[in-house]
């Protein structure tokens, strides 16, 4: 028991500590690694506190129980104010969708990366199969897949009518890709930066195999990619897509770039 009692209370401070980290974090992805921690965390104190409680005698009990709910409290605050959801509610989820035959590998009997997908889906209002359909680990990183991005354009409510156009000749270095769209309050046609064979070949993203054998497809979703990057950047919460982080990874032998460098 009191094993159980010096652990909680090693606990409690690195839930507070990552609680510090977590209002520091300016990069999404780390905010939501720290959120998953803090959860999973949080079982932990709670599995303990049940432990501890179990073995305490009935008068030491009722001081327990007030200690145990001034707890509580502090772990609803640190849920409160970093919009964590309770553990009850995402990582008991979690657990019964790691058992699940038809979400991806990635997912499968890994509760960790199912509570970061669930935390994902309910700041972005969408169910979790969504997000585990559409969000990839590449080397360790997340990206959402090409075909979904446009998705993520559509859902920010500022533009109707997207549409890709190709210009240049196929087959050729000028061949290209942009997309376009309607701004839904001015109606003003807006056109995204143009993706061209030419600039992926300068920037080395044609070690990427797919760009020779699927080139109008890695121009689309690159050109959508690069759409949702200056007009809807919140639509992306800081996660690049799968094909920037492929191309980054086999082009530059140097260390990966970031996309804006491209942008700039």
């Amino acid at each position: 028991m009191n094993q159980n009692k010096l652990k909680y209370n090693e606990d409690l401070k690195e839930l507070l500590k990552l609680k510090s980290d977590l209002q520091n974090c300016k990069n999404e992805q780390e905010s939501e690694s720290l959120k998953a921690q803090i959860v999973s965390l949080q079982k932990e104190m709670k599995d303990l506190l049940d432990e501890i409680e179990d073995y305490l005698p009935e008068e030491v009990n009722k001081g327990f129980k007030i200690e145990k709910s001034e707890t509580q409290v502090q772990i609803n605050n640190v849920n409160q104010n970093n919009n964590i959801a309770p553990i009850s509610s995402n990582w008991d989820m979690a657990e019964k969708l790691s058992k699940s035959t038809i979400i991806p590998d990635t997912f499968k009997n890994k509760p960790e990366n199912i509570v970061i997908a669930i935390g994902l889906s309910q700041k972005m209002n969408l169910d979790p199969f969504t997000i585990m359909q559409n969000l990839n680990i590449i080397k360790g990183k997340t990206s959402w897949s090409g075909s979904f991005c446009r998705t993520l354009i559509e859902r920010s409510g500022k533009y109707y009518g997207l549409k890709l156009v190709f210009t240049g000749q196929k087959g050729t270095d000028t061949y290209g890709c942009h997309m376009e769209a309607r701004d839904k309050e001015t109606d003003e046609l807006i056109k995204g930066p143009e993706v061209t064979i030419a600039m992926a070949k300068a920037e080395n993203w044609t070690s990427n195999k797919k760009w020779t054998t699927m080139p109008e497809l890695m121009l689309s979703y690159r050109a959508t990619a690069f759409f949702a990057r200056v007009y809807t950047p919140e639509s992306l919460n800081g996660i690049q897509t799968t094909e920037e982080i492929e191309d980054i990874n086999l082009g530059n032998n140097n260390g990966p770039r970031k996309v804006k460098d491209v942008l700039e």
